[in-house]
C-alpha cells in the first residue's frame, strides 16, 4: 500500500502536513508498499509545486525546514533510480537568491522557466522508467496505423498506474478510452465528430461507420448471426463501462462515498473498454474489412 506524502494535520486545520518520517525513510532506503520510482515522482511535483508558489504567489504550504528535507529525501531517490537531478538550492530563502542571480528578479514566468528547467527533463524521466513497466493492455499493432495515437496512450498510461489502488479513476479513464477510440474511427472515416452527442451515440456512431453494428449488412463472417451477437454485446459493454463510470468513477463530484468499489471491478471496466477499442481498431486497420467498401456517411441515429 502506498503511504501518502502528506497527511491532514488537526493543528493546520485543512492545510496538509508532510509526512516527514516517510522522507526520512525514503532518503535512506527504499521502503516495503511503496514504489520508489511512483514516489520519487509524486515527491518531485510536490516539490515542484511548493517552489512555485512560493516563487509567485507566495501560497506555499511547506515551511523552510519542510522543504529542505523534501528536497534531500527527493534528490536522494532520484539518484537511487538512477535519475540525475541536482537542485542548485536547498530552501525557500536560498531559491530566493538563485532566482535573482538567474533573471529571475520581477518575473514569475521567468521563475516558472526556471523551475521547468530544473524539474521537468528528470521528471519525464522518471515517467519513462515507470512507463517501461507497466504490461501493455492493448496489443501496439492495434495502435501501429493511427495517424496520432497520443490520447488512446494517455488514457492506457492512467489506466496502469490507477488500477491497483484506485478503481474509481480507472473507471473514469475506461470511458474516456473508449470515447477517444470513437472519436478516432469517425475522424478517419471523415466522418463529423459531436463533441455533444451522448455516449450511447458515439459508441454507436462509430460502429456504424466500421459497418460493426448489429443492423448493418455485410457479406461474410461479419454478416453472420454470431458475430453480430458479438457486436451487440461489445456495444452493451462498452455502454455500461460509461454507466458504471457515471455512478462511481471519477468525472462526477459524488454525493456519498464509493463503498463497495474495488480493483475486480476496475478490472471488469478495463477488460470491456480494451475488448470494444481493440475490435475497433483492428477493424480500422485491417484492408479487407467490409467497411472498405462503403462511401462514408453520416451514420442514422
Amino acid at each position: 500500500m502506498r503511504r501518502p506524502l502528506t497527511t491532514r494535520s488537526p493543528i493546520r486545520g485543512t492545510l496538509p502536513e508532510l509526512n516527514e518520517d516517510l522522507l526520512i525513510s525514503l532518503r535512506h532506503g527504499p521502503i516495503e508498499g511503496t514504489d520508489d520510482i511512483r514516489a520519487a515522482l509524486a515527491l518531485l511535483d510536490l516539490v515542484r509545486s511548493e517552489l512555485e508558489a512560493f516563487s509567485t504567489n507566495s501560497e506555499e504550504v511547506l515551511t523552510n525546514p519542510e522543504i529542505e528535507n523534501a528536497i534531500r529525501t527527493l534528490e536522494a531517490m532520484t539518484r537511487r533510480v538512477g535519475v540525475d537531478l541536482k537542485v542548485p538550492f536547498r530552501d525557500f530563502a536560498k531559491f530566493r537568491t538563485y532566482w535573482l542571480r538567474n533573471d529571475g528578479y520581477g518575473s514569475w514566468e521567468a521563475r516558472r522557466q526556471i523551475l521547468d528547467e530544473l524539474f521537468e527533463p528528470p521528471r519525464e524521466r522518471l515517467i519513462a522508467l515507470d512507463d517501461a513497466r507497466l504490461t501493455p493492455i492493448l496489443p501496439e499493432r492495434s495502435l501501429a496505423n493511427l495517424k496520432d495515437p497520443a490520447a488512446i496512450h494517455e488514457h492506457l498510461r492512467r489506466i496502469q498506474r490507477a488500477i491497483a489502488d484506485d478503481p474509481a479513476q480507472v473507471l473514469g479513464s475506461a470511458k474516456e478510452l473508449i470515447e477517444s477510440t470513437a472519436k478516432i474511427v469517425l475522424d478517419a472515416r471523415g466522418l463529423p465528430v459531436d463533441d455533444r452527442a451522448d455516449f450511447p451515440a458515439l459508441v454507436k456512431s462509430a460502429q456504424q461507420a466500421l459497418r460493426l453494428h448489429p443492423s448493418a449488412h455485410v457479406p461474410g463472417p461479419d454478416g453472420h448471426n454470431a458475430v453480430k451477437q458479438i457486436l451487440g454485446a461489445a456495444s452493451n459493454m462498452a455502454n455500461a463501462v460509461g454507466e458504471l463510470r457515471n455512478r462511481y468513477g471519477t468525472g462526477h463530484g459524488p454525493v456519498s462515498g464509493r463503498a463497495g468499489l474495488g480493483a475486480r471491478h476496475a478490472h471488469l471496466a478495463v477488460n470491456a473498454a480494451t475488448t470494444w477499442c481493440q475490435l475497433m481498431l483492428d477493424t480500422l486497420a485491417d484492408e479487407k474489412a467490409p467497411w472498405r467498401n462503403q462511401t462514408p456517411e453520416a451514420p442514422s441515429a
